[in-house]
C-alpha cells in the first residue's frame, strides 16, 4: 500500500501514532498516509517479520456506508490479489473500537505520482508501466469489476519495483485531493465528469491513456496543453477542448496517436478493451525497441502473436533462446536478455532478411504482396486488351466483316489469358473466398454483453469487424469497432437479447463474404 505522506489529502499530512489501533497479531511501526475517510499505518506481522500497510477508517468515518465501503474494498481485491500487476491484500478485520481496517501488502516504492511530478518517466518506463497496468485492468473488467480511479497516485510501486495497482473498491478521495464522491478530475473521463456514466471500461481506459499521458508529461493532459484557472475550469476544459497531443521529442509519434485514441473524447472511438489498449502499447514497444511486456492475463498470450513464428520470436524475448549480441547489420534491437531470432514485427509489416543466413527468410506479409502486385498487373493488362478491341471492333466491322461465333470465342479467350510474362504461381494467386468467423457465443456478464468468436482459417494479419444490430438482430445499431481479438463486449445493452455482427478481415482488406451474427440473451 502507498506510504508516500505527499499522496494524502493534506500533502505532508500522517496520522497521529496515538490514533492507530492495536490490532492482534500485528506491530505498530509508524504512520504512513491521511485521507478524507482513511488512515494507512505501517505494521509488522508479528512471527513473520513482514511489514504491511494497514488502512484504517477514521474514527469519524465509522458508519454503516463506510462499513459497507470497505468490506466491498476487500471483496474486490480478494478476487484480483492473484494478478501480480494489483495490490494484494492479506486479511480483512475490526479493531477493538470497531474500526474497518485491511491489511494490504506494502509497497515501499511510493506512487508514481511523486515520479510523475519529479519531472515524469521516459518512453520506454511508461510503455512498460501501460502494458502492466492494462493487464490489471483486463483482469478486473473480465470479472466484472471497474476501478473508476485509475491515476498515477494508484500505481504503487513494490519492493522489487514493479508497479501495482491500488485502491480497488471506492477510492472516494481517500488519498488525493479529489472531490467528495472519488471523483479525480484531471484523469476522469468526460462522460464520467458530465455525469453520464457512472464508470465503464471505456473511462477505465480513457484514464490510463491520460496516467500514461501525465507520466511523460509531468502533469495531466489538460493541464499540460491548457492553463486552467481552478478544478472547475479544468473539468469544463476536458469536455470541450481538443485531446491534447504530446509535443514533438515527449514521445514517439506511434506512441502519441496510441495516447490520443486512448483519450478519445467519444468512448465509442477510444480502445475498446484494456485488452486491445495493451496490444496497442506493445506493438508500439516492438516497433520501436524490438521487445515487448509481457501481457499477463488468464487464457491470453503474453505477446501480439500471428502464428507460430512469431510465437517462436515471443518465446526468445522470455529467454528460451540463445544470446545473441546486435545486430548491427541490419538495425533493429536485440532484447539484452536473450536472444530473437528474427525481428519482431506488427503483423502487417513485412520482415526484414536474416543477415546470419544465405536464403533470405520472410514472413508471408511479403508473399501476400507479391500476390496482390501480380494480380493488380494482370487485372491492368486485361483492362487494356478490352479497351483495345472496344476501339477495334468498329473498323472491323466497317471494312464488311462480320465476326464469327468461333472469332468472338477466341477474342474472349485471349482477353482473359495470362499475361505470358507473369511468373506469378497460379496457386498463389487463388486463395480462395475470405470465411465468416464460426462458433459464436454470446452471453451476459452482469450488465455487459460478451462475444466470443473462432478464425475458421488464421492468417497473418487478421482483424475482425464487428458492430452492433438492433434488437431484432437486423439493422445496423452502432459504429463498427476493429479489432484483434475475437471477443467484443458491449456495456449496458438496451432490452433482453443484444446481437452483433462479424466480418473476418485478412491484411489485404478482403473480407467475408457472409457477416456472422452472434447474439446474447438475458
Amino acid at each position: 500500500m502507498q506510504q508516500n505522506g505527499s499522496q494524502a489529502r493534506h500533502p505532508g499530512a500522517v496520522p497521529s501514532m496515538d490514533d492507530a489501533p492495536v490490532l492482534p497479531g500485528l506491530r505498530l511501526m509508524r504512520p504512513l498516509d491521511l485521507g478524507g475517510t482513511a488512515a494507512v499505518y505501517l505494521y509488522e506481522q508479528e512471527g513473520l517479520n513482514r511489514p504491511v500497510a494497514v488502512k484504517v477508517a477514521l474514527q469519524g468515518s465509522m458508519d454503516q456506508q463506510t462499513h459497507q465501503l470497505f468490506l466491498r474494498e476487500a471483496k474486490t481485491m480478494a478476487k484480483l490479489s492473484t494478478h501480480p500487476c494489483i495490490l494484494s491484500i492479506h486479511q480483512a478485520l475490526v479493531s477493538d473500537d470497531g474500526r474497518d481496517c485491511l491489511v494490504l501488502e506494502y509497497a515501499p516504492g511510493g506512487s508514481c505520482k511523486t515520479i510523475m511530478l519529479n519531472g515524469g518517466m521516459g518512453q520506454q518506463g511508461v510503455l512498460d508501466l501501460g502494458v502492466r497496468m492494462a493487464s490489471a485492468l483486463y483482469c478486473a473488467h473480465e470479472r466484472g469489476i471497474l476501478h473508476r480511479d485509475v491515476k498515477p497516485s494508484n500505481f504503487l510501486i513494490t519492493d522489487q519495483g514493479l508497479p501495482v495497482l491500488a485502491d480497488f473498491g471506492i477510492s472516494s478521495g481517500i488519498y488525493g485531493g479529489e472531490r467528495a464522491g472519488g471523483l479525480s478530475i484531471p484523469w476522469a473521463a468526460p462522460e464520467v465528469l458530465e455525469n453520464r456514466s457512472g464508470g465503464s471500461e471505456a473511462s477505465d481506459i480513457y484514464s490510463l491513456g491520460a496516467s500514461l499521458f501525465g507520466m511523460l508529461a509531468g502533469r495531466s493532459p489538460y493541464e499540460y496543453a491548457y492553463r486552467a484557472r481552478d478544478e472547475d475550469h479544468l473539468a469544463q476544459l476536458i469536455l470541450t477542448a481538443e485531446t491534447p497531443v504530446l509535443h514533438m521529442g515527449e514521445a514517439s509519434p506511434v506512441l502519441a496517436a496510441v495516447l490520443e485514441k486512448a483519450m478519445a473524447h467519444d468512448r465509442d472511438d477510444r480502445y475498446y478493451s484494456a485488452l486491445e489498449f495493451g496490444r496497442a502499447l506493445q506493438e508500439v514497444q516492438q516497433e520501436l525497441y524490438g521487445h515487448a511486456t509481457p501481457f499477463i492475463g488468464e487464457g491470453i498470450d503474453p505477446y501480439p502473436t500471428a502464428d507460430a513464428r512469431s510465437q517462436a520470436q515471443t518465446g526468445a524475448i522470455a529467454g528460451r533462446g540463445e544470446n545473441r549480441p546486435e545486430n548491427k547489420e541490419s538495425g533493429h534491437p536485440w532484447t539484452e536478455a536473450g536472444a530473437i531470432s528474427q525481428p519482431l514485427l506488427r503483423p502487417d509489416r513485412e520482415a526484414v532478411p536474416d543477415h546470419g543466413d544465405s536464403q533470405a527468410k520472410w514472413f508471408p506479409g511479403g508473399r501476400r504482396r507479391l500476390i496482390l502486385l501480380a494480380l493488380i498487373l494482370a487485372a491492368v493488362l486485361t483492362i487494356v486488351l478490352v479497351c483495345a478491341l472496344i476501339v477495334g471492333l468498329p473498323n472491323h466491322f466497317e471494312r464488311g466483316s462480320q465476326p464469327t461465333t468461333g472469332s468472338s470465342q477466341v477474342q474472349s479467350q485471349q482477353v482473359q489469358s495470362p499475361d505470358p510474362t507473369d511468373s506469378s504461381d497460379p496457386q498463389d494467386l487463388q486463395e480462395g473466398p475470405v470465411p465468416s468467423p464460426t462458433q459464436g457465443q454470446g452471453h451476459y456478464q452482469g450488465t455487459t454483453a460478451v462475444f466470443t468468436w473462432a478464425n475458421p482459417d488464421p492468417k497473418p494479419g487478421d482483424t475482425y469487424v464487428w458492430h452492433p444490430l438492433d434488437q431484432g438482430g437486423a439493422g445496423d445499431h452502432g459504429r463498427s469497432v476493429q479489432t484483434r481479438e475475437p471477443t467484443a463486449r458491449i456495456d449496458s445493452p438496451l432490452g433482453g437479447q443484444t446481437c452483433i455482427s462479424v466480418t473476418l478481415v485478412r491484411a489485404d482488406r478482403s473480407m467475408s463474404q457472409e457477416p456472422t451474427i452472434i447474439c446474447a440473451v438475458q
